[in-house]
């Protein structure tokens, strides 16, 4: 009579009184598969380092097609997941978004110790892909390092057509800022971009792409032995960055595949199209084995 006042089903009404009685043995259809929860763990313990973003994007190599958030849950379950505390971005909407390769270009450089002197990696950064175009490890950066960095990139991507080459986003430093510089780029028909001063969100992609840079390789050599042991480092974990490193910002794709595919929209469709297959495949082996329960982790 209760219920029926309040409109409340008999059903619903038992569920909320127990709902432990209701679930229990029942496993959703489209749950993931227990190979695909062991190889999550598996790929985590291989590489603790792996963020569960990374583990998902990583995973897809091997036609293992998860999203992220099922790969925290499943890490969470079995305590490899630990709090990041990182600060708000200050200004999370962007002044430029490039919609194909090579539109913008982002430069900038930042220092590392070899054989306890400092040096700089000089980096120019494709915005549409993060794609590092062009670098350099140099004792000091001046107009010529800019002018030959800048020289390094343009014929890197095989850049003929001058209506197709890209913009130059780069702090107000003085390297930058010199004439001869700007010269330079109206001569080989480069747009020239600069930031305000006291402000590195104008150049936010580079500027996280050193964060990552120093996180992931030259905070882990506080003093390289060489300038050649410094650029064999240096230039492993690039190409590790370019070739092989998810990006949360580029869907969990690597930036060379980005880079090489130009079509953002593209990648997301057939990101959407093997997550559906994985699914689909996931509830085909789940009721073909009676909705059973997943085999445990660890034994």
């Amino acid at each position: 009579m209760v219920l029926r006042k309040l409109g409340v089903p008999r059903s619903t009404f038992y569920h909320w009184i127990s709902p432990a009685e209701a679930s229990r043995g029942k496993t959703p259809p489209n749950s993931l598969l227990p190979c695909e929860e062991e190889k999550i763990v598996a790929l985590k313990m291989r590489e603790p380092h792996l963020s569960h973003r990374q583990i998902s994007g990583l995973l897809r190599n091997h036609d293992v097609w998860v999203s992220a958030s099922s790969c925290y849950r499943i890490l969470k379950s079995v305590g490899l997941v630990w709090e990041w505390s990182l600060r708000e971005a200050p200004w999370k909407t962007a002044r430029y978004e490039p919609f194909r390769p090579n539109q913008i270009w982002g430069e900038d450089w930042t220092g590392l110790v070899i054989g306890g002197l400092r040096h700089y990696v000089i980096t120019i950064l494709d915005l549409f892909s993060r794609y590092v175009v062009a670098w350099g490890i140099v004792k000091t950066v001046t107009r010529r390092e800019v002018k030959n960095l800048v020289a390094l990139a343009v014929m890197s991507q095989g850049i003929e057509d001058r209506a197709q080459n890209p913009i130059l986003r780069t702090d107000p430093g003085s390297p930058n800022m010199a004439a001869d510089v700007r010269i330079f780029l109206r001569e080989i028909g480069v747009g020239f971009s600069p930031g305000r001063r006291a402000r590195p969100t104008d150049n936010a992609r580079q500027e996280r792409f050193y964060r990552t840079l120093k996180q992931e390789e030259i905070y882990c050599n506080p003093d390289y032995l060489s300038l050649e042991s410094a650029g064999s480092n240096i230039a492993r974990y690039i190409d590790y960055y370019n070739e092989s490193r998810p990006h949360q910002a580029l869907f969990g794709y690597a930036p060379a595949l980005v880079h090489r595919t130009g079509n953002k929209t593209r990648l997301i469709e057939e990101h959407e199209r093997r997550v559906r297959q994985a699914q689909e495949r996931r509830l085909r082996q789940n009721l073909s084995t009676g909705n059973q329960q997943p085999t445990p982790f660890f034994s």
